[in-house]
């Protein structure tokens, strides 16, 4: 019953889909969820009505059950998708890893009684600033080493299902290595720890939930995992809040990543493997049996899937994977991975981590302080992923949406910034000046949100060719989580105790936003609405000649080296210039 009114629009969705594929009229049922639910109440004939007596009561009762057959099935598959709603909402429980631990030490490093274990000073110096980069750094590099590495080691080999457990429990481990640490290195590694469970959690969650979510519920299942993230950091905030001035404040909010890791852990015991995984591991027989149960009890209906699956993998195996040396040396394969590194690192170099590790830091220099401070950037945050994830990046475009959140995030760093620098003390703003500098910080997180908060992760996963989308989005991904965050976790603790302060560092983060705006303009072609075949022309460029052809096309009408008639036509007209190259279009 609690969940009922969240899942609604889900469940409305997957059922009126599957009436429509069976080319059922809508006018049979008018309330399409007491229609699930209840069954159609007998209608009185109409006194002056004929009542019509079939013929044949044989036929009449083969209709009857026939009718009464369709009704179970349609039971069946609602039953099937509420059944894979609650387990993709389950599965994306593991964003909460993510965004707890990224926002939980934002304002645990302003609690006093932390502050006293670590033998900090009441203000950050030199010392302070650098142990809070490493407390900060020993999670951003755990999960580096391990994002990269689990896909092929963990989550290709062993399967989706055992690497969520294994991540669930590392998670865990390292929450409760934190809450009992009593040195900054032993904090350093348990945070090292937990990185390594949350790497390989945010590797198999989103592969898990897009090889069980039926297709036209998949794009909202996977979504639900980065809103996660974000309702994370909301709820860190709070609790930070909530326990601030307590003694043993501080263990209880990094005591939480134990309960959430070994609750999911637990959960996860009773959640099968994925069908893909096993049909590509050679267990036909278990995988069709676990999609029947996931598709309402049709067998015919997982048949026909697993049968997709199959071909998938058919493909995947004679199109073969580009080794490394390819990737490297293949301008076709290197210059796109390098453009899908510099959308990682533009993604977290911008601040976005710098607000949320060290935003408590940065509001306490200023003197602002608050429920309003410590819950709004998190809160609207969440509210910008769910605009831009659910409802803007289909209609409006990747393309749009990068570069006009990316002008808004530089804009509001900018006032903020020049705010905070301008106040008679930098160190204590007026009320004013307090809750514009908040306000220039939420409309940050909002536009950060609405744009490069999925949209970054959502590019690079589209524009990668085919043979070397593996490596490439793991490249990428290591581009993420570990040069990014980690020079953005060592230089905001020292900027914002340096002579830059708060306010410089607002600054700063703003015009490296400003700086990003014109790559986004010249070499972030659209990919709305295009299938792989329409993109992977669009970056076929090697040359400088190329590049220069590359970003007049997008700064026409950002097709990159497509044309509109190329693009249209599945890049035909594009390959044409290179037919020399020992690069086709199906082995891109």
């Amino acid at each position: 019953k609690c969940l009922a009114p969240w899942l609604k629009p889900f469940w409305l969705k997957a059922h009126w889909h599957d009436r429509l594929s069976r080319g059922t009229s809508s006018g049979d049922c008018s309330t399409p969820m007491a229609a699930m639910s209840s069954p159609a109440a007998p209608v009185a004939p109409h006194a002056n009505a004929a009542v019509e007596v079939p013929a044949d009561p044989a036929a009449a009762a083969e209709a009857s059950s026939s009718e009464f057959s369709k009704g179970s099935s349609d039971v069946g598959k609602q039953q099937g998708n509420l059944r894979v709603i609650l387990l993709c909402i389950f599965i994306a429980s593991t964003g909460f890893f993510h965004g707890y631990d990224n926002g939980v030490v934002s304002d645990v490093f302003t609690m006093p009684s932390f502050r006293g274990m670590m033998g900090w000073p009441e203000v950050d110096d030199a010392a302070a600033a650098f142990e809070k980069g490493v407390t900060v750094n020993g999670f951003n590099i755990g999960a580096a080493i391990s994002a990269v590495l689990a896909g092929h080691f963990i989550v290709d080999k062993y399967g989706r299902r055992p690497a969520l457990i294994l991540g669930s429990w590392l998670f865990a481990l390292g929450g409760l290595v934190q809450t009992a640490s009593m040195t900054a290195w032993v904090l350093i590694l348990g945070r090292l720890i937990a990185g390594i469970g949350v790497g390989i959690t945010s590797s198999a969650g989103p592969a898990y939930i897009a090889e069980v979510a039926p297709s036209n519920i998949r794009g909202a299942m996977v979504g639900i995992y980065q809103s996660n993230i974000c309702l994370a950091i909301a709820g860190a905030s709070l609790l930070n809040y909530l326990d601030h001035n307590m003694l043993m404040g501080w263990r209880i909010s990094l005591g939480v990543q134990v309960l959430l890791g070994v609750v999911t852990a637990i959960g996860l015991i009773f959640c099968s493997e994925t069908p893909r995984f096993l049909q590509s591991a050679g267990r036909p027989e278990e995988a069709l049996k676990i999609l029947t149960s996931l598709r309402g009890g049709d067998e015919q209906v997982a048949k026909q899937e697993l049968a997709m699956v199959q071909a998938e993998l058919e493909e995947e195996k004679q199109t073969g994977s580009a080794t490394w040396a390819e990737v490297f040396t293949n301008p076709y394969f290197r210059n796109v991975v390098v453009l899908g590194c510099f959308v990682q690192f533009f993604q977290i170099i911008t601040g976005i981590n710098a607000m949320v590790s060290f935003g408590g830091t940065l509001f306490e220099r200023l003197g602002v302080t608050g429920l309003l401070s410590a819950l709004a950037p998190a809160l609207f945050f969440l509210l910008g992923n769910t605009i831009g994830g659910f409802f803007l990046v289909d209609r409006l475009g990747r393309r749009s949406l990068l570069i006009w959140g990316m002008a808004a995030m530089s804009l509001t760093m900018i006032v903020g910034g020049a705010v905070a620098l301008s106040a008679d003390d930098p160190d204590h703003l007026s009320e004013a000046a307090g809750y514009t500098v908040i306000a220039m910080v939420v409309g940050y997180m909002f536009s950060f949100g609405i744009s490069w908060g999925f949209g970054a992760w959502l590019y690079i996963s589209e524009i990668m060719p085919l043979r070397v989308r593996g490596k490439a989005v793991g490249l990428c991904t290591g581009m993420n989580w570990g040069p990014a965050n980690v020079i953005s976790a060592f230089i905001t603790p020292v900027m914002i105790a340096g002579p830059m302060g708060p306010g410089g560092t607002l600054l700063f983060f703003g015009l490296v936003s400003a700086a990003v705006v014109p790559f986004a303009v010249l070499c972030l072609p659209e990919t709305r609405g295009r299938s792989l075949e329409e993109i992977t022309p669009m970056f076929r460029f090697a040359s400088c000649t190329d590049f220069r052809s590359f970003v007049r096309g997008n700064l026409r009408a950002g097709v990159g080296m497509g044309s509109d008639a190329g693009v249209a036509s599945k890049g035909k007209l594009d390959l044409k210039g290179a037919s020399n190259s020992n690069l086709d279009l199906g082995s891109a």
